[in-house]
């Protein structure tokens, strides 16, 4: 995974190359393989290099065309085939796919975005029309931000550096806090008013001074797949799965790949082996890496781990969690540019990052993303609510019988929870369900300033789909691409993460499919289990739930009290009013007691307080440069 950066003068003025300078020395630990930058009157562009494959070791970068345009990609193309045939006589298959990128550029004009599938972020500058591109793939799978002004506008892949390098004041923005404190962060904002973030699946239009963002993918509404049998769904899930995992499995050297032993991590880990084995991959080894709890029996997984190892005849890497996962509580306030859920994570990624580090391995593979697609959690199919707004009372008759008797619910309340609250409007249905009010912890002032719940029904909706199944999809779609979108782990570590189950083409193959195929009576993921029967271990295919880190990070916030303490005494998530003062103060004598369940809620309040604190020292340090200086 690359580092890019530039920088546009709109009001006509030369680049500084003194910051040019500066951008490229502070991504130089995201991009170690060297780099270069192209600067014309009023812009520049930097680029760090991260070679994974082959072919990204002869790319040269920033790339200028014939024309003059200027790219900076950090990406890979998925189908990179299908765009060489298509771009015959320009291109060929020794082609890097920065030189197919910028192939399609000029073969398709503004609209050679949607072409490309597959991991990127790019900046492209025109100077024959003076037009900056800033784009980011369907889900966000690499970062971009940006600063304007009237002055000028800088991008960075990095925040941190974006952060470093601004002369505008640090000002924290409010509607974001509120909304990732709600697990719904919206795409475009982050943690400062003057910083935003290039929305997945848009482009940022800049031409004379004007900003236009044009949205060149989402969800097609009225896309259907329609087979007569299970097995032609089965035989096209499992081709475009088994092309999402060898995609990615396209490295110059070994790759690894998480391992929990649920579903999404052993199909991706057991295909790859099967790709490995016919030939078909880039890569000759795949080494697995799995996170195990010594203390925590209701957080281990080892049992249905050690039958993904069983089926592949190798033992993987195994990190002992258990008190590491409190090891946020020890982090350099000076390293936190955000609130991020991952610090929790730290000793976990510094151990797996030294690991793959030393068997020459820049690739992570994720099972991210699957539970949202394959509907892993969900007990009753959202097509009874439409069966209801499309006035098919005999149908949802039927229906609601078997769901009732699969879910051992009552026709009534199988009715009202399935058919008639997702029917009702987003507005509406904030109000009636519970699931959709202001979390517990949340101030309830700043919650009603904020307009937190109109927000985040409005965010959950973003695609405006009709029927109430294709809303429901939307929003565990959505859920999957904030997950990813987000980038969290780039703030500590350079691995490239990449996940299979947000491979596009298996993305829309899966929205267009009947929901009867993913979600069935008694059987979720179905068509998961079914198409991968002959894959995967018959006690992974089999099993029903999965187990989370609660427990083991309970113990740990209880039994490291002394620290987790400072984090309530004084909390600055109260004094900005973001966090209401009497609840956080109780969760502070539950943890203590080892009696806090902790949930999402805690954990991304305690994200936010460390964050925080954290500013407190940058803005302090910055004034005592100030200080010096004069």
């Amino acid at each position: 995974m690359s580092a890019l950066a530039g920088i546009l003068n709109l009001n006509g003025a030369p680049v500084d190359r003194r910051l040019l300078d500066e951008f490229g020395r502070r991504l130089a630990w995201q991009g170690p393989d060297g780099g270069g930058y192209k600067q014309t009157e009023t812009a520049a562009i930097v680029f760090r290099a991260h070679h994974t494959d082959r072919e990204s070791k002869r790319e040269r970068q920033p790339l200028v065309s014939s024309a003059g345009d200027i790219l900076a990609w950090d990406g890979r193309l998925d189908n990179r085939d299908e765009l060489i045939s298509q771009l015959r006589g320009h291109v060929d298959h020794v082609s890097t796919d920065v030189e197919i990128v910028m192939a399609s550029r000029l073969k398709w004009g503004m609209g050679f975005l949607p072409h490309l599938i597959g991991d990127f972020a790019l900046s492209l500058w025109q100077p024959s029309t003076r037009t900056l591109v800033l784009a980011r793939d369907a889900f966000g799978t690499r970062p971009l931000y940006y600063q304007a002004s009237s002055q000028s506008l800088v991008w960075s892949s990095d925040l941190a550096s974006l952060l470093d390098l601004s002369t505008l004041p640090i000002e924290v923005d409010r509607v974001y806090v509120a909304g990732y404190l709600n697990s719904t962060p919206d795409f475009e904002r982050t943690a400062y008013s003057n910083i935003r973030s290039v929305r997945p699946g848009c482009a940022l239009i800049v031409s004379d001074k004007r900003i236009e963002k044009r949205e060149f993918w989402r969800p097609e509404s009225g896309r259907e797949i329609r087979y007569r049998t299970d097995s032609e769904y089965e035989e096209h899930f499992r081709d475009l799965f088994r092309h999402a995992v060898r995609c990615r499995l396209r490295a110059d050297g070994p790759v690894w790949a998480e391992l929990s032993g649920g579903l999404d991590s052993s199909s991706i880990v057991c295909m790859a082996d099967q790709i490995i084995e016919s030939g078909e991959a880039d890569t000759s080894q795949l080494e697995t890496v799995s996170y195990v709890y010594d203390n925590a029996p209701a957080s281990d997984e080892r049992k249905f781990i050690g039958e993904v190892e069983t089926r592949r005849g190798q033992r993987g890497h195994h990190f002992h969690e258990d008190e590491s996962v409190g090891r946020f509580l020890d982090l350099n306030l000076a390293g936190i540019v955000r609130p991020n859920p991952t610090y929790r994570f730290t000793a976990r990624h510094d151990w797996v990052r030294a690991q793959m580090r030393q068997s020459g391995s820049k690739v992570l593979l994720s099972g991210v993303a699957g539970d949202n697609l394959l509907w892993s959690g969900a007990e009753i199919s959202p097509e009874l609510a439409d069966l209801l707004v499309q006035l098919k009372p005999g149908s949802l008759h039927r229906q609601i019988s078997l769901w009732s008797r699969a879910t051992r619910d009552s026709y009534a309340g199988t009715f009202w929870r399935a058919a008639v609250l997702p029917s009702l409007p987003g507005s509406l249905l904030s109000r009636l369900s519970p699931k959709l009010a202001t979390p517990t912890l949340i101030d309830r002032d700043f919650a009603k300033q904020i307009e937190l719940v109109d927000r985040s029904t409005h965010l959950s909706d973003a695609w405006g789909f009709e029927l109430p199944s294709a809303r429901a999809q939307a929003r565990m779609l959505l859920s999957a691409i904030r997950a990813v979108a987000s980038c969290y782990y780039r703030d500590r570590v350079s691995t490239e993460y990449r996940f299979p189950f947000l491979h596009r083409p298996l993305v829309e193959f899966l929205l267009a499919i009947p929901m009867g195929q993913k979600l069935r009576p008694g059987e979720n993921r179905s068509l998961q289990r079914r198409a991968l029967k002959h894959v995967l271990p018959p006690a992974v295919l089999t099993r029903q739930s999965k187990r989370w880190s609660t427990e083991a990070l309970c113990r740990t916030l209880a039994n490291n009290w002394r620290e987790v303490e400072k984090l309530f005494k004084q909390p600055r998530v109260c004094e900005y009013g973001f966090v209401d003062a009497t609840a956080f103060a109780e969760t502070a004598k539950l943890i203590r007691h080892g009696m806090q369940n902790v949930n999402g809620e805690l954990l991304g309040v305690l994200a936010v307080e460390l964050w925080l604190r954290a500013l407190e020292s940058r803005k302090a340090a910055s004034l005592e440069e100030v200080r010096l200086a004069s």
